[in-house]
């Protein structure tokens, strides 16, 4: 089971397992729109095959419609989580903080504790990069998180990966960049952005950016 799998790094990691021939693959995700993309995107490669036994569900995790459908096509050998809120943006008022800390941390407790009635071989979470000494609050619940899922790894065999800022992934500024040419609109950036890394021959260069 993948849960967050319509989002960038839910589908990359997607679009690598399947080629290991699992028997069984469930997507759950909120973004019906991602869910629909993923599935076009896989059956139109011509050297990926998707299992059988595939399934997608517009559902958020942890919900009561979640529990019923988990129970039903469990157990599962390996759960990925990649749900989370990952933007600081989210922090812009005291609603949107409480959210932010019911998906990344309440919510992922309590997928543990069902996890727990279902054990898979191996639970995976994603994490970032800012959860490293926090100075904002989505990372302090990336934080929070790590410590609340390895609280249960001596039932459970569990790995999480801290993943910086993906290039291009949804709502990151490049990807803003693409969508504002196509618009033919400004680009946009925060003020106090002063360089840019971006590749040219496999080798990583830094661009540094007058900001006006």
């Amino acid at each position: 089971m993948v849960i967050g799998g319509g989002g960038t790094i839910g589908s990359s990691f997607i679009r690598s397992i399947v080629k290991y021939s699992p028997e069984k693959l469930v997507v759950v995700d909120i973004n019906e729109n991602g869910l629909t993309e993923l599935v076009r995107d896989c059956r139109s490669r011509m050297d990926m095959q998707l299992p059988k036994d595939f399934k997608t569900y517009p559902v958020n995790f942890n919900d009561a419609v979640f529990t019923k459908i988990f129970k039903h096509e469990g157990p599962f050998d390996i759960v990925a989580n990649f749900a989370a809120h990952k933007h600081v943006r989210s922090e812009k008022d005291i609603f949107s903080i409480e959210a932010m800390v019911d998906n990344n941390v309440i919510r992922a407790k309590a997928l543990l504790d069902l996890l727990l009635e279902f054990p898979p071989k191996h639970f995976f979470c994603v994490s970032t990069d800012k959860a490293a000494n926090p100075v904002n609050v989505m990372g302090a619940s990336k934080k929070l998180m790590e410590e609340v899922i390895l609280a249960y790894s001596e039932k459970i065999k569990i790995t999480t990966a801290r993943f910086a800022n993906v290039a291009f992934s949804n709502g990151s500024l490049l990807a803003g960049f693409i969508e504002r040419v196509l618009k033919r609109q400004p680009l946009a950036c925060p003020s106090d952005v002063k360089r840019f890394l971006y590749r040219q021959k496999n080798r990583a260069r830094f661009a540094y950016a007058p900001v006006y």
